[in-house]
This record gives C-alpha cells, structure tokens and sequence, in this order.
C-alpha cells in the first residue's frame, strides 16, 4: 500500500524528519504517495510550501499534497471533541459543534447566579463554562442571558455551558 507522510512544519527539521521516515519506507518497499506538512507558521506558509514542493519533487520524485497553517484554534477543544469523550450528544447548538474554545477561557461556575451573570456579559463571549446539573438557576439564568443578547446585541453569542452530573 501507498503511504502519505506528514510532518510538523520548518523547513529543515521537517526535512530531516522526512528523510529518516522515507529511508524506512524504502527499507519496508513501501511507495511513497506523496507529504503533508503540518502546522506551518502562517508567515512561513508560502515560503515552506514553494520549497518543499520543489526539494521533494527533485529528491524522491514525491509531491507536496499540502500544508496545514497552524492555526491557535486546532489545538483548542470543540464541542464536538467534548461529546466524543462523555459519550453524549449536544442538547442544543448542534450547528456550532465544531466551535473551538481556549482552555484558557474555561470557567467552572460555583459563584451565585448574579455574578455568574456579570462574568457572562465581561468574559470574552467565546467562553465554556461548566456547571453542576443541580444549579437550575444558572442553566435559566445562561439561556435568559442568551434572548437578552439576541435582543439588544449584534455580536453573536458564543459562550457554551456544560452541564455535568447526574440529578438524584
């Protein structure tokens, strides 16, 4: 079987990288189908993807499939990530699964409902939180929260709330 190779980006040490893994593929027989470049710095995008299209087409005779910016997002949380490690589906909000928020940006709520409000209107509104399924009055006071904003604001309202636990 054919084999894609992929490596982290720079120009140098991803080369290198290439090259011990092709000298195994060599060794095994396996065909190359060609590389992906990965986590290329945005400003280093269209240096990296000229060089190594040229080096690989004239060293192994391979092309260069693509290259993947890296991006502060991809190594950040989706909801979908979440409900593939609970094993469970989104009650609501099934359009932005694939929304990524900051591990940074993740708050575990034990306050009162008043300032669990004031930290939802100044926290960046791309903010999880997390609470108990218990605390009925911050999943209200989240979706209250969510038609006020829809009403008076423009901005989109991008805050998620995990609930966790079990009732009884």
């Amino acid at each position: 079987a054919d084999m894609v190779l992929v490596a982290n980006g720079g120009l140098g040490s991803a080369f290198d990288e290439l090259e011990l893994n092709r000298i195994l593929c060599q060794h095994y027989n396996v065909r190359i189908a060609g590389v992906v470049i990965n986590k290329v710095l945005p400003d280093k995008f269209e240096q990296t993807k000229h060089y190594m299209s040229k080096a690989l087409k004239q060293a192994w005779g391979v092309p260069l499939l693509g290259c993947v910016p890296d991006r502060p997002y991809l190594g950040c949380p989706a909801l979908f990530d979440l409900e593939r490690l609970f094993k469970t589906k989104l009650i609501c909000g099934e359009k932005h699964r694939f929304r990524h928020y900051n591990v940074n940006d993740l708050n575990l709520v034990t306050t009162s409902l008043t300032r669990f409000l004031e930290n939802l209107r100044e926290k960046p509104s791309r903010t999880m939180y997390v609470c108990h399924v218990t605390r009925d009055d911050l999943i209200l006071g989240f979706m209250s929260e969510y038609q006020r904003t829809r009403a008076v604001d423009e901005r989109p309202f991008e805050a998620a709330l995990v609930i966790c636990g079990r009732r009884g």
